[in-house]
């Protein structure tokens, strides 16, 4: 008799249910991941607005130490979102269905991670950087306050729009 091949190289263990750590959690850790994600987005954004108006000589010692605790804290509570819900989404969408239907939606999910580690690096320097930056700074030192703050907020809106995007195509918790 021959040995039939399974329906699918992506099936696991040959169509056996797979457990995997905070599945009865999904749909919970996708809404808090979005909501600390455009909360990353906002934060990230007003701390980069800030370097720009204390790049243009303006007064925003305060604006620049609030933003500058909650850019980073925000980012670090989105990351720590997303590597609990990397598991579900690792079996349930990757390998059950985007690989096989939509590799190039996959590969954008893996450029979203870069980003965002990219980001975090970038964000919580410039965080360090503007708190530690002088009310009467030097225009370099302001301007490169801006341009770390505002390259980690570029890469943290690149990165919600794929997650959007990523998300739309097939959502963490949906059959």
């Amino acid at each position: 008799m021959a040995r039939r091949a399974p329906a699918s190289p992506y099936a696991a263990s040959a169509g056996a249910r797979v457990t995997v750590i905070f599945e009865p959690a999904a749909r919970a850790l996708l809404l808090l991941h979005a909501v600390l994600g455009f909360t990353a987005v906002f934060t990230t954004t007003h701390h980069a607005v800030s370097s720009f108006l204390a790049a243009r000589g303006r007064a925003v010692q305060r604006q620049l130490r609030r933003f500058g605790w909650m850019a980073p804290a925000s980012l670090l509570a989105q990351a720590l979102s997303g590597l609990a819900l990397y598991p579900v989404y690792r079996v349930r969408v990757r390998f059950a269905d985007l690989e096989r239907s939509a590799p190039a939606v996959v590969q954008l999910f893996d450029l979203k991670e870069h980003l965002s580690a990219l980001s975090l690096a970038l964000v919580v320097g410039a965080s360090l950087a503007g708190r530690a930056l002088p009310s009467q700074a030097p225009p370099a030192e302001a301007r490169s306050v801006a341009a770390l703050s505002a390259c980690g907020a570029a890469l943290v809106w690149c990165a919600a729009l794929i997650g959007l995007y990523v998300t739309a195509r097939h959502p963490v918790g949906a059959p």
